[in-house]
């Protein structure tokens, strides 16, 4: 998959995965909202699974992250299997010593990360946390093996991964009746514990390298531990502003974690829909031309790429600010889940919304790098975001509460992509990667598009939140839509163009 439409395909197919996961992680996502509301029981969950993810992400993260551009050398030179069963085994061994880890210190690991909870919501945090300690080892073994089977242009066996999770997650929800949140870290176990067996088994069955015998000694993996040393350092910067984030937000009122959990999974969607797939399907491709020294094609790919995010991120973004209130109204309120819960939900999911843009070109942007085998500017650029980033979080929650921990998270994600994008440029060379003159146009059509759908969405108000969310969304594409087509944005261009020439071609 070297060329741009079957880097499209790819994305496409990824996409309709995506769409479908995020709709069963809203239904996911409802049923607990409804079942608990956002009280001091969804705060607990909600660190609790903190600490898995933050483990996963500087173990599983960093060698499934590096080994791809490694395997992708082996391959060619007809090695490769002994590289992937030594990563697998690592990751593996590694994550399990950290999951034991977390249940002996889980006590101590609490009172790091949210020590400003009461000692009842503490002890309710350490139970949690203890029954999912195991999705360190889970969730890194699921990175990996992602990488693997993508590495091998395999992107529709992964995509389902999270699918099935979301699937069991909430048919145990609606299934089971229990009182307090506990079953909930159950169910969760389940859901991470199948999806895996199944990659498992289903890498075995196309004889993908996975339970090859290990080498530690391979110079391959010497060459992946390289590339994730400086990374490593990135990583543990990048947790450490977690940490931050979730030790502020446990000294707030009771259901600020949850508030935040809630509104990212709203401001995350657009980001799961295209984004990741896109970023996922670009990664193999980037990473065969960096092998074959092909700047032109990675420069052209990369510029695709990042304005299409652009096209789609900045309306998002938008859209998202001005539509906060019906959003969570109708994704969120019923059950335990209140007006007042939608109100703090709604008011952390326009900052969060802020920083759509920079975390859906931020994962193209690492993703480039790490295909060019550079993991030194991508440390370089997390160490220097989360600096800012913490900067940020302390200063903005004293005036904004947890709006504050949501836009310090966002402002972050723009530096961090703005940075990313600068240096990236200077890699490649001026003008490759093409977004100036579209930057102006999009900021023009977006601002017109939010002031159309705001008063649309006031004049359809009366008549429900179903209607005046349709209308003003209508509206808002509509002028957008328009106003693109007005400016002459070339993407709009060649899709009518591309349209136009496939129903010739039906006529004839």
């Amino acid at each position: 998959m070297t060329d741009k439409h079957a880097i499209f395909r790819a994305a496409f197919w990824l996409s309709g995965l995506s769409v479908l996961s995020k709709l069963l992680g809203f239904v996911r996502e409802q049923a607990i909202a409804w079942r608990f509301g956002i009280g001091t029981e969804v705060d607990a969950y909600v660190a609790a699974m903190a600490v898995p993810q933050i483990l996963a992400g500087i173990i599983g993260g960093l060698l499934a992250t590096t080994f791809l551009p490694i395997y992708s050398e082996e391959r060619a030179r007809g090695r490769g299997a002994t590289l992937s069963g030594t990563t697998f085994t690592a990751s593996a061994l590694l994550s399990l010593i950290a999951s034991a880890a977390t249940i002996a210190f889980a006590p101590q690991l609490v009172r790091l990360l949210v020590g400003n909870f009461p000692p009842a919501q503490q002890a309710l945090t350490v139970q949690l946390l203890r029954v999912l300690a195991f999705g360190t080892l889970l969730m890194s073994l699921s990175q990996f093996l992602t990488i693997l089977f993508n590495g091998h242009q395999s992107f529709l066996l992964p995509g389902l991964n999270p699918v099935i999770q979301n699937l069991i997650i909430v048919a145990a929800l609606l299934a089971f009746v229990s009182t307090g949140i506990l079953p909930l870290a159950w169910y969760t176990m389940a859901g991470m514990t199948i999806p895996v067996l199944l990659l498992i088994a289903l890498a075995i069955y196309c004889r993908y390298p996975l339970l090859t015998r290990p080498n530690f000694a391979d110079p391959a993996f010497t060459k992946v531990l390289i590339l994730a040393a400086p990374m490593l350092l990135s990583a543990l910067f990048g947790q450490a502003y977690i940490i931050v984030d979730r030790r502020l937000a446990s000294g707030l009122d009771a259901g600020s974690l949850a508030a935040l959990s809630f509104a990212n999974r709203l401001v995350q969607l657009p980001l799961g829909i295209f984004i990741t797939a896109l970023a996922t399907a670009v990664y193999p491709a980037l990473t065969e031309f960096a092998a074959k020294g092909d700047k032109t094609n990675f420069g052209k790919t990369t510029s695709a790429s990042l304005r299409g995010l652009l096209l789609l991120m900045l309306p998002a973004t938008v859209g998202l600010i001005v539509l906060r209130y019906p959003v969570v109204r109708l994704a969120f309120e019923r059950g335990y889940f209140d007006a007042d819960a939608t109100t703090k939900t709604a008011f952390a999911m326009a900052y969060y919304a802020v920083g759509l843009l920079g975390l859906s070109i931020g994962q193209v942007l690492v993703r480039a790098f790490y295909a060019l085998q550079d993991t030194v500017t991508p440390v370089k650029v997390g160490i220097a975001t989360t600096i800012v980033s913490i900067a940020l979080a302390v200063t903005l929650v004293v005036p904004l509460a947890h709006g504050g921990l949501a836009l310090a998270t966002s402002l972050g994600a723009l530096f961090s992509a703005g940075l990313s994008l600068y240096l990236l440029s200077t890699k490649l060379g001026r003008g490759k990667l093409r977004l100036g003159a579209l930057v102006p146009k999009v900021v023009l059509a977006s601002a017109a598009m939010g002031v159309a759908t705001d008063l649309c969405l006031r004049l359809l108000a009366p008549f429900g939140d179903i209607i005046a969310l349709g209308g003003a969304v209508g509206v808002g594409l509509g002028v957008y839509g328009l106003l693109l087509l007005v400016l002459k944005v070339e993407e709009v261009d060649q899709g009518i163009n591309f349209v136009l020439r496939r129903l010739k071609l039906r006529r004839t």
